[in-house]
């Protein structure tokens, strides 16, 4: 495969965690880099990757149970159809869990002409969950990625104690 290739939020996340220039060059120019010599996961990997999502089905589950939830499907949502869904829902704190949407390449292109670098092309975005809080008039919103780390789980505890 030749050609650029799109950065995903995870992509992004695993090039923060590791601190490595080279893996998301690698990545946004279509190099594979195998540290296992296959491409199947490792156990270590899938044990983490469940971890994950049973810690996701458990948040989802207590947000659902005290009614802090809003599910959407996961489709591609546009602007204005997300926003028909927050102004429908009355709660002055809630999160959204499905949100799929494609990120507004076209409008950060002349940003990266502006700042004389090369323009990056963005993926599908699926945050975990989007966090919808009204304050007045305003909606101010806040993506969260749910970790399976004691220290995110005890951050985002905190989080939901503040607003609950």
């Amino acid at each position: 495969m030749t050609g650029k290739q799109s950065l995903s939020a995870t992509n992004l996340a695993v090039h923060q965690h590791l601190e490595c220039d080279l893996y998301i060059h690698n990545v946004y120019n279509c190099s594979t880099i195998s540290t296992t010599g296959s491409d199947s996961p490792s156990e270590l990997a899938k044990a983490q990757f469940k971890r994950g999502i049973d810690w996701e089905t458990s948040l989802y589950s207590w947000l659902d149970q005290t009614n802090l939830l809003l599910k959407v499907p996961s489709i591609p949502f546009e602007p204005q159809g997300l926003l028909e869904n927050i102004l429908a829902d009355d709660r002055r704190h809630f999160f959204i869990t499905g949100l799929v949407f494609f990120p507004p390449n076209a409008n950060l292109k002349p940003l990266f002409v502006q700042a004389e670098t090369q323009p990056i092309i963005f993926g599908k975005a699926k945050p975990d969950l989007l966090e919808i809080k009204r304050i007045g008039d305003e909606i101010h919103w806040r993506v969260i990625d749910a970790k399976a780390s004691k220290y995110v789980k005890v951050t985002f505890s905190r989080l939901l104690q503040e607003y609950a």
